[in-house]
């Protein structure tokens, strides 16, 4: 995984501590749906019908993160992933994240 954007060319968001990245995830009501999303990318589906977000090696990189991160980056890839499983546009995010930070 590589970062999205150079840090230099990003307005800066604080890093969030875990409690802080679990807590916008909690009050937003985007943590169940989150977790799906990780676990769908360790789920292939059935042989009939294969799961096209299959991809264990992105699993094993986002589900490490979310259980041992020290903090999270705004820029980091798996956020942005996450973001687009979630749904939420760049403004929703950075909303949040700021909030989260608070």
């Amino acid at each position: 995984m590589s970062y999205l954007h150079a840090p230099d060319d990003l307005p800066r968001l604080p890093h969030l501590e875990p409690d802080q990245f679990w807590f916008i995830l909690r009050a937003s009501g985007q943590e169940q749906q989150l977790l799906t999303w990780v676990a769908n990318l360790n789920d292939p589906g059935a042989e009939e019908e294969p799961n096209p977000g299959y991809d264990p090696m992105e699993w094993a990189q986002v589900s490490a993160k979310l259980q041992f991160a020290k903090f999270f980056e705004r820029d980091h890839p798996m956020v942005e992933g996450a973001r687009q499983a979630l749904g939420l546009s760049p403004e929703e995010l950075d909303a949040l994240w700021q909030y989260g930070a608070g």
